[in-house]
């Protein structure tokens, strides 16, 4: 029997799957902007936030996990300050710290290491235990769709370059950032469900790629490398230690 007295999620959540519609009306997934059937974004942010869910999450995080992508690709039509006061400040601060980089910075291939390598950092963060989830779970969401594009391309060599030149950086780079995605969700939260769900996709991304070579892939000197990558050796350590 339901239980109708007792809901399990209040009105806020229920206006952020509305909100969440409205912001990101116009927006298609990436992988599917050329396809003659193309899903509109909101799919993946209810993915993502019924994975928090599955992921015993809280209202907060699901919540968050509807708008995790609000201030970066949305930041003309709404704020972290509009975004605190329609959800509060959990929310807000979930949403920022699952945000890569500031709205208004470039987000082309010269910023790309830089921009990821301070997203994972602030995943080994203390205060961002309840964002970690939503992290997670974003980035099932985007894998599996990763997975399923290279599986509809096939054999053919010329489409599965065609899905890769999608992203902003080469194939072994976007491998390599799953698979330290997933090294920081196996310390901060190991015993999540979700890290079991991430790892299989992590490991057929870098299949699928070739290896997770960044320096490589990028082009870095040894010096490059180790400069850009400061921040996130650093919270290794602060985190082992």
């Amino acid at each position: 029997m339901t239980d109708t007295a007792h809901p399990k999620y209040g009105p806020r959540y229920e206006e952020a799957l509305s909100y969440a519609a409205h912001l990101h009306a116009t927006q298609l997934r990436k992988s599917d902007e050329h396809s003659p059937h193309p899903i509109p974004y909101v799919a993946h942010l209810l993915e993502v936030s019924a994975l928090v869910w599955l992921g015993g999450g809280d209202e907060d995080q699901a919540i968050a996990g509807l708008l995790h992508d609000a201030i970066e690709d949305q930041s003309d039509h709404t704020s972290p300050e509009e975004i605190e006061r329609r959800f509060g400040p959990a929310v807000r601060e979930i949403v920022l710290a699952c945000s890569d980089g500031a709205p208004d910075m470039e987000r082309g291939p010269e910023t790309w290491l830089r921009r990821k390598a301070a997203y994972l950092a602030a995943l080994y963060r203390d205060d961002h235990k309840k964002a970690i989830v939503v992290t997670v779970a974003d980035k099932i969401s985007n894998a599996r769709a990763i997975v399923d594009d290279l599986m509809l391309a096939g054999d053919s060599q010329e489409q599965r370059e065609a899905f890769w030149g999608r992203f902003n950086a080469p194939r072994q780079a976007s491998a390599w950032y799953y698979g330290e995605v997933l090294e920081a969700s196996r310390l901060v939260t190991p015993d999540n469900p979700l890290v079991a769900r991430l790892s299989p996709l992590v490991e057929l991304i870098a299949a699928a790629a070739g290896g997770t070579d960044v320096q490589s892939a990028l082009g870095l000197t040894e010096d490059d490398l180790r400069d850009q990558l400061a921040a996130l050796t650093a919270a290794k350590l602060g985190r082992s230690g």
